[in-house]
């Protein structure tokens, strides 16, 4: 299982979301060539900016529950497998709300890098403010990291590195006493090969949390996934070991606009000087 800086070559790598439009399921999706086109473009502009990596995310999600429908699984599969061909970075693969099976067997099939869980060793409930339809239907995940292991075993899938949040957003912790740090700590012994610390979409953590998240830590890379900007990336990448972004870098700082080139390059402008 390759480690964070021998998938990156740069000392603190910086991992852009590419959100996918509705995919097919939904009744706002229009056409696989759109949200082929759509992605496309922002692969582009991603990539000229500078990024590191990409995560491919099914941000239009709509289902209730961990799981998605066997019908956005294979479309979704579909796209994966077209949009690879267009990038040129490592890329990893993020299934919401947490389908752990399809993102592993995707990731296989794609030769993707690693793999991003929202869920991993967190008994939580969904709080969703982006999909009308589950922010009035919450429900509870309770994944075990043993389960996702055997499932990622059973399919061939066990040397794909799992990048995983520990407490995360979007979601509320059934014990809200849990210390990050033995969340942290749950998730490593877990087989997580890097931890990802988020507060809210476009809003960041704390330094603090960072910083009591890299004490539980040891060696394994901790990454803020959330809120990271041109703005303040000097100060928290002092902190963290890498950073998945999403709203800053689009245009008007909007998660659902399109990726705006002038706005990656200077994320990863300042990045750089760390």
């Amino acid at each position: 299982m390759k480690k964070l800086n021998q998938i990156f070559k740069v000392k603190k790598p910086i991992i852009g979301m590419l959100h996918l439009d509705y995919l097919a399921g939904s009744k706002e999706f229009k056409s696989i060539d759109y949200v082929i086109n759509k992605a496309i473009k922002d692969i582009q502009a991603l990539e000229e900016g500078g990024i590191d990596g990409i995560i491919i995310e099914n941000w239009k999600e709509d289902s209730i529950g961990e799981f998605v429908s066997t019908e956005t699984a294979s479309f979704f599969e579909a796209v994966c497998i077209k949009l690879a061909k267009y990038i040129h970075v490592p890329f990893g693969i993020n299934v919401l709300n947490n389908d752990y099976k399809v993102a592993l067997s995707v990731a296989k099939l794609t030769k993707a890098s690693f793999v991003e869980l929202d869920v991993f060793v967190d008994h939580v409930i969904s709080d969703f403010i982006h999909s009308p339809i589950a922010s009035k239907n919450p429900f509870e995940i309770k994944v075990t990291p043993k389960e996702i292991k055997d499932y990622a075993k059973k399919i061939g899938a066990q040397n794909i590195p799992l990048y995983v949040f520990v407490q995360p957003k979007h979601y509320k912790m059934i014990d809200k006493n849990k210390p990050i740090e033995t969340s942290v700590r749950q998730a490593i012994d877990g087989g997580a090969a890097a931890i990802l610390i988020t507060k809210e979409t476009g809003t960041a953590p704390t330094l603090d949390l960072i910083k009591k998240a890299k004490s539980a830590a040891g060696n394994t890379p901790v990454g803020i996934g959330s809120g990271l900007s041109a703005e303040n990336a000097a100060k928290y990448l002092l902190v963290a070991d890498f950073a998945v972004v999403g709203s800053s870098i689009k245009l008007n700082g909007d998660v659902d606009n399109p990726v705006d080139l002038q706005r990656v390059q200077e994320l990863i402008k300042v990045s750089r000087k760390e």
